[in-house]
């Protein structure tokens, strides 16, 4: 089992959870707009929660994120796709933390941000053939 997760690469299943995790959020709301609307009435205007199953699949694309992270900036020689990878899932965690307590104040904007700044760099990383390991 060691051996074929030393054989996964961080950035792919970084880049793959990220853009997934950015779908997911870009979907959500089509979602519990469709089950609004063939469940009429059942849910009072500006009272809708979201079910903790979705929320398991938030926390579940920032764990993985995290690991992904974790495995390529450990021994990354360059600190700016640190910062840049650590950023961005500071964004992405900032608003599923703030969603999940109802905090308003973050936008829904730095979701797809971060995600979206997550995959950029671990393509990047992935494509600029480092050598360390």
């Amino acid at each position: 089992m060691s051996t074929f997760l030393s054989k996964i690469n961080a950035d792919i299943v970084g880049a793959w959870a990220s853009g997934l995790c950015a779908i997911h959020c870009a979907l959500t709301p089509l979602v519990f707009i469709a089950q609004a609307s063939v469940h009429f009435g059942t849910q009072v205007a500006g009272h809708s929660e979201i079910p903790w199953y979705w929320l398991l699949i938030d926390y579940a694309f920032l764990l993985i994120a995290f690991w992904a992270i974790w495995h390529t900036t450990r021994q990354n020689p360059k600190s700016w796709i640190k910062w840049g990878m650590w950023s961005a899932w500071s964004l992405v965690a900032l608003t599923i933390l703030a969603e999940t307590f109802h905090f308003h104040f973050v936008g829904h904007a730095l979701m797809y941000i971060g995600a979206i700044a997550l995959v950029g760099l671990h393509l990047y990383n992935h494509l600029s053939g480092r050598t360390y390991e």
